[in-house]
């Protein structure tokens, strides 16, 4: 109650302070919109201007900038959202209203009933992004910085691509430009944002692969007394480049997105980060290096990642379109099997080098019940996220220890076996399941 009623009282003063300092100044407790401009380089896929939101407060210079989730894409139907639930978001770019929008920004043939309404959702699509929420969490009296995702290449992208129509129809020119945004955006905090006290990037689903590709951006130009990584779900996983699908499930796909985000390229991702950060120890045939070179470069820093042990939906966009076996299965049960079978086979060894380093920190709760089968620990709310094991109530306890803890980080993992399941979580996943199966998935 304390809490809200605080809040509150920071939004009546928000207003006040907006009223007096006139139109010409930022705003308080609102969100603002940001338009890079063109010469930037900055772009949604579809050649519109990227916009991204920020909402301050008077009260503190800590921030937090938060990177959307929303699918991925290689091939057009997917960049038009016309596959479904998989594809990437924001196909039209990202309106001037992004942030308080019901509806979302979909064509009109694509998938609608998938994306009823606007993806951030006021900004409820995370306790993170928003000021009000039952999940409180201490960065919703801070200043927030929201990037939406409209690039479908998890925010590393550097490369104009065309894609051929699967029915023979015109070809799609689709902008990857999230790596090049994100520069973009990252200036212009630098630029007119106050330094921050504290400093934590995240990002759920695709922005937490994005927050992890682009915290060093980020952080060089905020310049924060302290700072910390929260990456939720989007794991970069290790993932040689000559590793066999068996060895590696996720290897037909970094293939696939190597070449279709321009990742290799000269001016690509891996290229740029090598070349900045020459003593990380990156490899460029392993995008799964960058997880601990992070940890070396800001050795100071706290580096979080999280993510569940069975999430199905986020092992679905990895392996689906590249293991027949998974398609074959006739039941959902069934292919959540072969699924997960391959992403905890992932999780351990992209797991086993962060644990060997202090300033690295892990959350990984067997599953969480009622959410998107198990995907993602920080979206919507923080419920059905503790660790009864490691003694956490929820991934709230991982959060506070990124921002204010000492020595080494939180390392929280459930154990690999299968904990006993409460009536309402196997009615939770049973109704999911009904869901996506409905869905293709």
């Amino acid at each position: 109650m304390k809490h809200t009623i605080n809040t509150l009282a920071a939004l009546a003063l928000g207003t006040a302070l907006t009223t007096i300092t006139g139109a010409a100044h930022a705003s308080y407790f609102k969100w603002d919109m940001v338009e890079l401009p063109a010469s930037t380089g900055a772009t949604c896929g579809n050649g519109t201007p990227y916009r991204f939101f920020v909402n301050r407060t008077p009260f503190t210079s800590k921030t937090i900038v938060i990177f959307e989730g929303g699918g991925a894409c290689y091939d057009k139907n997917a960049c038009l959202y016309k596959d479904g639930f998989l594809g990437a978001i924001n196909p039209n770019g990202v309106p001037t209203d992004y942030m308080t929008r019901l509806t979302p920004s979909l064509p009109n043939d694509a998938g609608t009933t998938l994306g009823v309404f606007n993806s951030a959702l006021f900004g409820y699509i995370t306790p993170l992004a928003s000021r009000l929420n039952t999940s409180r969490v201490q960065t919703q009296g801070w200043n927030i910085v929201y990037a939406p995702y409209c690039t479908g290449d998890v925010y590393t992208g550097n490369r104009i691509k065309v894609y051929p129509d699967p029915e023979g129809g015109e070809p799609l020119v689709y902008h990857h430009r999230g790596n090049i945004n994100t520069e973009a955006m990252a200036r212009w905090l630098g630029a007119n944002m106050r330094r921050p006290q504290n400093l934590l990037v995240t990002g759920f689903s695709a922005g937490g692969a994005g927050a992890t590709a682009n915290y060093a951006y980020v952080r060089e130009q905020m310049n924060p007394q302290r700072s910390a990584l929260l990456a939720d779900s989007g794991p970069l996983f290790n993932v040689p480049r000559q590793a066999s699908p068996t060895d590696a499930p996720s290897a037909p796909l970094h293939a696939t997105i190597r070449d279709a985000w321009g990742l290799d390229a000269a001016d690509g991702l891996i290229a740029r980060l090598l070349a900045r950060y020459p003593q990380a120890g990156g490899d460029p045939d392993n995008l799964g290096s960058l997880n601990t070179a992070i940890a070396r470069v800001f050795p100071q820093d706290r580096i979080g990642y999280s993510l569940t042990r069975s999430d199905a939906l986020f092992a679905a966009f990895a392996y689906d379109n590249f293991h027949p076996d998974i398609r074959a299965g006739s039941t959902i049960a069934e292919r959540d099997a072969q699924r997960l079978r391959r992403w905890r086979q992932e999780v351990e060894a992209w797991a086993t080098p962060l644990r060997a380093e202090s300033n690295i920190g892990l959350y990984v709760p067997y599953r969480r019940d009622r959410v998107l089968k198990s995907h993602t620990t920080t979206m919507l709310t923080f419920d059905h996220t503790g660790i009864p094991e490691a003694g956490t109530h929820s991934v709230t306890d991982f959060i506070d220890d990124l921002i204010d803890g000492q020595g080494p980080v939180m390392k929280a993992e459930a154990s690999p076996s299968e904990p006993d399941s409460s009536w309402w979580g196997s009615l939770s996943r049973r109704l999911q399941d009904s869901v996506f199966e409905a869905l293709g998935l």
